[in-house]
């Protein structure tokens, strides 16, 4: 499985060599998180700001974002804007990424779905990510995987960088404080920066998309959560490019 991925992330470099595309690798600590769930309303709220979106899927499965996407699509529930353009999503398995389905313009955006391995690294295609991205909820057994997920990847792979989304808060205020405190631990113990990419609003509207086998972006844009998501879409979209790590594969 690795030459594999090593051979997909050759390909994903080989697809972004003369293109302005961020990649971001969206991660958690432990299940629970939110995380599929964030890459399909970020790759949703990205396409609505007029971004050209592709979904790399790490773990496809009944309940990936892949899936969530294709049934999103079969069911014409979401379409942005008069071209009515749609993320695209590729499952990541044992065969190379194929890219030939990409359309000729390349992706503005490249969000991974990125699967932690048995050590807690990232994959080599995770890897050609410039940004790295841990969603993690507010309580203090994911606050402590979260700093567990940072410290491994750190080791593993030298990752000096974090962002955080903070992923279903009920209190703005609070949330803020305990990840002051997570950026000051993380910066005095592992010599590594971590930056808010932002907070979503524990919604009511989120469980109703669920049991519509939705998501809030695409079943209640104008909620609280669904703005949330474009605020941190659009703070996505303005990073500047820049490795995770200062090696190369």
């Amino acid at each position: 499985m690795k030459d594999c991925s090593t051979s997909q992330a050759l390909a994903l470099r080989q697809l972004l060599a003369n293109s302005a595309a961020r990649v971001v690798a969206i991660t958690a600590g432990s299940k629970g998180m939110g995380r599929t769930a964030a890459v399909v309303n970020l790759a949703m709220a990205l396409t609505g700001q007029g971004m050209n979106v592709l979904v790399l899927d790490e773990c496809p499965d009944d309940r990936s974002a892949s899936a969530a996407l294709g049934a999103a699509r079969g069911a014409g529930a979401f379409a942005t804007g008069v071209h009515r353009r749609w993320p695209r999503v590729l499952a990541v398995d044992a065969l190379p990424l194929s890219f030939n389905l990409m359309p000729e313009r390349g992706p503005d955006i490249v969000l991974v779905d990125a699967a932690l391995d048995d050590k807690g690294g990232l994959s080599p295609l995770a890897l050609q990510a410039d940004r790295v991205v841990v969603v993690m909820r507010m309580s203090a057994d994911a606050v402590a995987s979260t700093y567990a997920c940072m410290k491994r990847l750190r080791v593993i792979h030298g990752i000096m960088e974090f962002h955080v989304i903070a992923n279903l808060i009920d209190g703005g205020a609070d949330a803020h404080a305990v990840l002051e405190s997570l950026e000051n631990i993380a910066r005095d113990y592992l010599a590594v920066s971590v930056h808010l990419a932002g907070c979503i609003a524990s919604d009511p509207c989120v469980g109703r998309a669920a049991e519509l086998s939705r998501y809030v972006v695409d079943a209640f844009p104008s909620s609280s959560a669904a703005s949330d998501f474009a605020r941190v879409a659009a703070r996505i979209h303005s990073w500047p490019r820049h490795p995770v790590r200062g090696a190369c594969l």
